[in-house]
């Protein structure tokens, strides 16, 4: 009996440091970056000023419609760093065509992303790319191409947008207190997200990145989702780059720099799996909330713009390292 007794406080203790290892896993990151926040609230009142917030806003919204598109790549099993060069190429195009064609502009620039999404997942296809490592190097040699085509278009210069009512409304309108590119990242975000959790397309995309062999087995083409995922993805970022080029008032053919890995770090913070088949859309708007705050607060505390990447980039290779503790 005694020796029973002696061993259940024994098993809770061990269960106990468990429940503990399992939280750091899954919300080291989280705790890290709320700490920053609070550190930052308390040293810099000014963080919650309105203005701020309101910048918070600007710089999340654009950045939130790429890392959405990822989500959908990454949880089918594949990566895609296409995205910078395809944001360039993209607010390039868009302050081009709305100082032509206003309006019209945005329909003509959602299908040169999705054609630029549709281009990536033909190469993937037609190459017999079956994983994400594949897909890193493909999508990264396309990065380089749509990057050139952006300098290429204005002979590297940057193009200046003719200020309209739409092109404000877009940038820098609001309805009531909200922001109308952030009403714009509501719907598409709960659009993803019905059709991610209520839909067949979803689960089809879940099973196709967990286990592509079991997707094929059970009827589902893995390259129909590869070429659904892609052309997606192109839509949102161009999307993206359309409201950050009203927004802005000018495209830099530069701009989407860095979109890739910010993107990729917004993803994996919100708890999507780098290995494929799990990942929530929601999550991944927390993630690039959290990523989006700790910017912000780098720069309100005046740490060196090169010092800033050094720690995205420890985070990003946190988050991974946590990551692949999770999937073992």
């Amino acid at each position: 009996m005694n020796a029973a007794a002696s061993a259940k406080p024994a098993k809770n203790n061990i269960q106990k440091k468990q429940a503990v290892k399992q939280f750091l896993n899954e919300y080291l990151i989280l705790i890290g970056i709320l700490a920053l926040t609070i550190y930052t609230c308390i040293v810099q009142p000014s963080f919650l000023a309105a203005d701020n917030l309101l910048s918070l806003v600007r710089q999340f919204v654009p950045l939130g419609m790429v890392a959405l598109g990822m989500t959908l790549v990454i949880i089918g099993g594949y990566i895609d760093l296409s995205v910078a060069g395809t944001f360039s190429l993209m607010g390039i195009i868009s302050a081009i065509l709305l100082n032509r064609m206003g309006i019209a502009a945005l329909i003509v620039v959602l299908i040169a992303g999705a054609a630029c999404g549709l281009l990536n997942a033909i190469i993937l296809v037609v190459c017999g790319a079956r994983d994400d490592s594949d897909a890193l190097f493909i999508t990264f040699g396309m990065q380089t191409v749509f990057g050139a085509l952006a300098l290429i278009a204005n002979g590297g210069n940057y193009v200046a947008l003719n200020q309209t009512d739409f092109t404000q409304f877009i940038g820098n309108g609001g309805i009531g207190y909200l922001p109308v590119m952030l009403i714009i990242f509501i719907v598409v975000t709960a659009v993803l997200q019905f059709m991610m959790k209520k839909m067949p397309i979803g689960r089809s995309i879940h099973l196709a990145g967990g286990n592509p062999v079991a997707a094929e087995l059970c009827g589902i083409s893995v390259s129909k989702i590869i070429i659904m995922i892609y052309v997606v993805t192109g839509i949102l970022t161009a999307l993206g780059a359309f409201i950050m080029t009203c927004r802005v008032g000018s495209a830099l053919p530069i701009a989407g720099r860095n979109y890739e890995c910010n993107a990729i770090l917004s993803v994996t913070i919100g708890g999507t799996s780098l290995s494929g088949g799990k990942g929530s859309v929601l999550n991944t708007v927390l993630g690039v909330a959290l990523f989006t705050i700790m910017a912000n607060a780098l720069n309100m505390l005046g740490i060196d713009p090169n010092m800033q990447n050094v720690w995205k980039g420890v985070i990003l290779v946190a988050a991974i390292w946590l990551d692949s503790r999770r999937t073992v």
